[in-house]
């Protein structure tokens, strides 16, 4: 069995509807928690790559959500009226400000201790699929297989 693990958004889901980005590139946080209303979330869209986590799920594979967002119920609902099924979701809770490879390290570090798997274990056989830079040094660096979602859903025809 393989751990596929995905990042939201750039990877599985195409939200940039409800992004803006500030002149030095960052988010505007204030901006995108105004646009977290149902209507906005569930005028998101698939990448191709949601293929993929559907297709690991219905095999079989251990498929985890790992994503920088704080999630909502409107989030919930949008995975779940796409049929985005994973078996944890690690996300960022309110008010935790760290760059997001520091936190999604510690979120899945946390979650396999909790399983009682060893990290060299767990490790080999996963593969994190996100789309930032940080995250993918991280994942590598910790031993899993790093994908770039936004080359593969380039391949893929996003």
């Amino acid at each position: 069995m393989i751990n596929y693990i995905f990042d939201l958004d750039h990877t599985v889901i195409d939200s940039s509807h409800r992004q803006l980005t500030r002149a030095d590139g960052t988010l505007d946080l204030d901006n995108w928690i105004e646009n977290c209303t149902r209507k906005k979330i569930m005028a998101d869209k698939l990448l191709p790559l949601a293929d993929l986590m559907r297709s690991a799920y219905d095999n079989g594979n251990h498929v985890i959500i790992c994503t920088a967002r704080v999630l909502s119920t409107w989030d919930h609902v949008f995975l779940a009226a796409h049929n985005l099924q994973a078996h944890a979701i690690l996300s960022r809770v309110q008010g935790d400000h760290r760059p997001d490879a520091e936190m999604k390290r510690d979120l899945l570090l946390k979650h396999f201790a909790g399983l009682g798997v060893p990290v060299a274990r767990w490790a080999r056989h996963s593969v994190f699929y996100d789309d930032n830079k940080a995250v993918l040094a991280m994942a590598e660096k910790l031993g899993i297989i790093a994908r770039d979602a936004v080359k593969l859903n380039a391949q893929l025809g996003a």
